[in-house]
């Protein structure tokens, strides 16, 4: 029985990115490549068939970003097609250090990244940890508290007043093996947007997007408004954390404080909204949306084309080196008869 081939497959097991893996699905179909979208009621079967060899992936687009079951169904998945040979955004091996927020605030701070005063708190410690006043002098009170594991706000504590509200957080949180009390940042105001920005990162692009805390409302960013207020500093910090992260798809929230520093407040999100706003009020701008299909389909379809050997450079060189090496040959094979004959002529 031939192996089924997908070129694409999109990995996730939210049943509201219908929108996004339909854009996906059209587009793959406009450049003649087979897709399969393995949400919650297929990962589990589609790993089977991919461990039993029965199919094959080129491209896994992973959004699952759940790291911390080992015998999750998307992390395996994500995994098997890896050691398979499959191109996997992102790396499995990868995000299960760069998105653990306590592992990665200890990079950013090596690497001089701006980030709000932090507490960690491993989950071992808890029940003897103590928030004392040393601390809230550190981080100020109400503080931020979140799970270094996370999805959707899920544990994120937003008026931290005691050592009560870290417990509050382990309980809604309990896959988290740590907890961040952190500094809570007032953003300046820039004409009529607060200086709070969701920023994403797609393969080797940068696009930034207004975005309220309060009501996680999206807007992207102009042209204009990025030479008016001077936002360059958002590009270059969000490429150096890409830079160290070595990861491809992510998005990060970034905070220009009253004291006029642009702080990393969210390091790293694996899995980036994708819902669109004309579905969501709080959804991403459709044009957004549609962009990071474009732009992870055409990674990954260079991926597939180069292994196909469409846009293999190395493969070129090799078939002119041949060509040349034949011509060579046929030159001297005429030199020698043209040379034979003027002999006998």
């Amino acid at each position: 029985m031939p192996i089924k081939n997908y070129d694409f497959v999109l990995s996730s097991p939210f049943s509201n990115y219908d929108f996004f893996a339909h854009r996906m699905r059209e587009l793959c179909g406009q450049l003649n490549h087979t897709f399969f979208p393995a949400d919650e009621v297929w990962a589990s079967d589609f790993l089977v068939k991919l461990q039993n060899k029965e199919i094959s992936v080129g491209v896994l687009f992973d959004f699952s970003n759940n790291q911390t079951d080992p015998d999750d169904p998307f992390l395996l998945l994500a995994k098997e097609a890896k050691r398979q040979g499959a191109y996997v955004i992102n790396d499995p091996d990868i995000t299960s250090v760069m998105a653990h927020k306590a592992m990665f605030h200890q990079i950013m701070l090596e690497n001089h990244i701006l980030v709000p005063e932090t507490v960690i708190v491993d989950r071992k410690e808890l029940k003897d940890f103590q928030v004392t006043d040393d601390i809230k002098s550190r981080v100020g009170v109400p503080f931020v508290v979140k799970p270094a594991w996370g999805d959707s706000s899920l544990g994120v504590i937003l008026e931290g007043r005691s050592h009560g509200d870290l417990l509050k957080s382990a309980e809604q949180a309990p896959n988290s093996s740590a907890f961040l009390v952190q500094r809570r940042l007032n953003s300046q105001w820039l004409g009529s947007h607060k200086g709070w920005f969701r920023m994403f990162h797609i393969i080797d692009e940068v696009i930034p997007c207004w975005w309220d805390p309060a009501n996680g409302e999206y807007q992207m960013v102009t042209p204009a408004q990025r030479r008016y207020h001077r936002l360059t500093p958002l590009s270059h910090i969000i490429r150096e954390i890409a830079r160290v992260s070595r990861m491809k798809l992510f998005t990060s929230e970034i905070c220009l404080e009253e004291d006029g520093e642009f702080y990393v407040v969210d390091y790293i999100n694996a899995d980036p909204d994708m819902n669109p706003r004309s579905y969501f009020a709080d959804g991403v701008p459709d044009e957004l949306v549609r962009h990071i299909v474009w732009m992870l389909v055409m990674d990954g379809r260079r991926v597939i084309m180069r292994k196909r050997g469409y846009f293999d450079s190395s493969l070129e060189a090799s078939h002119t080196d041949r060509f040349e090496k034949e011509q060579l040959q046929r030159g001297k094979a005429r030199r020698t008869r043209k040379s034979g004959q003027n002999k006998q002529g």
